[in-house]
């Protein structure tokens, strides 16, 4: 006959106690706090054996030229994958002989358009290579920029260099032309000499205007030249406030978390094996 109240009714034999948990977590109390203390033991002593390292940061501008406005000479994007392909590599291998002996450098870029950082993970020891690789790496990209500054500096100098030339040259035609004209003023009548000093007072406004359109085309040369910049390091190896990477401190507290959760399954582990060997015989 079939139950009313159903299979729900039925206990489980599989239910599990808390009761019988803490039962097994005191038994194998030892067992648990062993592998624990052994898991923290040796987080202590990684944490210990693991390096203090500091982030190391120098930073370059990109040279630019004047032009109603600072002008990139060359984008962020092509000046980093100029110094990650060619120019890293290459000054470390130069500078350490063998690029897993020297310090790895990362670059981004930084604020506007044409400001760089690099950047290196070290120990305080190790600092003076870090700055010896950083200098060497801005230097050799200044000396690959440099050409590219110069044609850019002559293109935005070359059409004002061209003006003050033609203005120089007017301004010669026009002073011969009032020399001449002062020369011949005391000559002739009245009426010629009226003539001469009319011409004279002409040229001698055109004078004025050329000199002045030649004093702001100076001018303006003066400024492209003054405010362009060529590749600047701005600051070499500033070390970082606080050390980088997981600290001491967050190593030892893993590890205490870890040590826990081992000792836990190693008391549950340990509680398994000695029950299934109890119960060899019984089944024998």
């Amino acid at each position: 006959m079939n139950d009313p109240a159903g299979p729900q009714s039925r206990p489980y034999d599989d239910e599990i106690s808390l009761y019988e948990l803490w039962d097994v977590l005191a038994r194998r109390l030892p067992v648990l706090l062993g592998v624990a203390v052994l898991t923290v033991v040796l987080g202590v002593v990684y944490a210990l054996m693991q390096p203090v390292e500091y982030e190391y940061r120098s930073g370059v501008d990109l040279p630019r030229v004047y032009s109603e406005g600072l002008i990139s000479v060359v984008s962020q994007d092509m000046a980093i994958a100029r110094l990650e392909d060619v120019l890293i590599p290459q000054q470390r291998d130069e500078l350490f002989g063998d690029e897993e002996r020297g310090p790895r450098v990362r670059v981004s870029g930084h604020g506007s358009d044409y400001s760089l950082i690099l950047e290196s993970t070290s120990t305080r020891d190790a600092a003076e290579r870090v700055s010896d690789l950083h200098e060497r790496v801005i230097v050799a990209l200044a000396e690959w920029l440099a050409p590219r500054f110069d044609r850019s500096l002559a293109s935005s100098l070359r059409p004002l260099h061209n003006r003050i030339a033609v203005l120089d040259e007017q301004i010669e035609l026009l002073q011969g032309d009032l020399n001449t004209l002062y020369e011949r003023l005391g000559e002739g009548d009245d009426i010629a000499g009226l003539i001469v000093a009319q011409q004279i007072g002409d040229i001698r406004r055109e004078l004025s205007r050329l000199r002045s359109a030649r004093t702001d085309a100076a001018s303006s040369a003066e400024t492209v030249e003054a405010m362009s910049r060529d590749t600047e390091q701005t600051f070499l190896a500033g070390e970082s406030d606080s050390p980088v990477g997981a600290g001491r401190a967050l190593i030892v507290a893993l590890s205490v978390v870890l040590g826990g959760m081992l000792g836990l399954f190693a008391a549950f582990f340990w509680e398994f094996v000695s029950n299934a060997r109890s119960r060899r015989p019984e089944q024998g």
